[in-house]
């Protein structure tokens, strides 16, 4: 049995780790897992969740922590552990450090649907959220379209400025502008990819601005995943010409989707699964188009199956035993 350790999980390659995430869409579409129905255990506005998934070779359990205010503690608001077991024998096969996890495979579902949603030409992208999370979606976000500016706005404008240093340092290349307005992150970027656990969506608009900020731009929303959770106003999902989602739970557990559709602002026809777009690419310039993921097990267990094995290949891990 191996521990991967943080390192360990962020030095495997990333084309490895979005393969992976391609492979579980595309086990998604040949219905080839298990995946029972995460569990929410909700502690005031603490959270943890419980993912166990299973494919033919691999099971998975994923246990994650989500506290918005871990900042105050210096540790990030997800965190977590993961184990992976063979799942002919049940034998233990790996420990993972489940946040690092977490930040990988979020990352890359990300950068997935910025590489099968986004024009190829991107020069110019945002974030919202300046913590774990939203550094490896630009991480992603630059292994898949040619971005020479960052806008970066969060709460807190110390992370902002910690993460343009990080950046800076990772991608000495890239123009980096923190914003004071979250409105001026949005109308200077081509794709905005939002990373936060906020309740109130970060911008608001009226609708007359809709052409100025929303029209032929690509909106990747990762962080809310409860109903009282929301990322962007109403304006975004409505004017969008194509919405996406991860899983069929994102229209129920995101407040971004599940508010509209109550409010019947659009339709539930509208919502579309992510996964066919694996195999059936389409046609990424023009269209404004909105991605919504709320994560799920079997992502996990793709990347800690990539993960693990180029492990064993390459001989890096620290062996246990139990």
């Amino acid at each position: 049995m191996l521990f991967l350790n943080k390192e360990h999980i962020r030095n495997t390659d990333q084309g490895t780790i979005q393969d992976a995430i391609k492979q579980a869409y595309n086990l998604v579409l040949d219905n080839a897992f298990n995946m029972p129905d995460r569990m929410h255990v909700a502690d005031k506005d603490h959270m943890l969740l419980l993912m166990p998934c299973f494919t033919e070779k691999y099971m998975a359990t994923k246990l994650v922590s989500v506290f918005p205010d871990a900042a105050k503690f210096n540790q990030p608001a997800v965190n977590g552990t993961l184990s992976l077991c063979d799942n002919r024998s049940g034998a233990p096969l790996a420990f993972m450090n489940g946040a690092a996890l977490t930040a990988e495979r979020t990352g890359a579902v990300g950068g997935l649907a910025v590489d099968l949603l986004a024009p190829e030409a991107v020069e110019k992208a945002g974030i919202f959220g300046a913590g774990v999370q939203g550094f490896s979606q630009v991480r992603y976000l630059l292994y898949n379209r040619p971005v020479k500016q960052l806008w970066i706005y969060d709460m807190y404008p110390k992370s902002s400025e910690t993460m343009a240093l990080a950046l800076g340092k990772a991608y000495p290349e890239l123009e980096l502008h923190i914003a004071a307005d979250p409105l001026d992150l949005v109308k200077e970027s081509e794709v905005i990819i939002a990373a936060t656990t906020t309740k109130a969506p970060l911008f608001a608009l009226s609708d007359d601005r809709v052409s100025d900020y929303i029209t032929s731009r690509t909106f990747i929303s990762i962080g809310s995943f409860r109903p009282d959770m929301k990322e962007f106003p109403d304006q975004v999902i409505v004017a969008a010409d194509e919405v996406y989602v991860d899983t069929p739970f994102a229209a129920k557990e995101s407040g971004d989707i599940a508010g509209p559709l109550a409010r019947n602002m659009i339709k539930k026809e509208k919502i579309k699964p992510f996964a066919p777009l694996v195999r059936a690419p389409v046609d990424k310039n023009g269209q404004t188009r909105f991605f919504k993921s709320v994560g799920m097990a079997l992502f996990d267990l793709t990347v800690a199956a990539a993960v693990y094995e180029q492990a064993i290949k390459s001989g890096f891990g620290i062996p246990l035993e139990l």
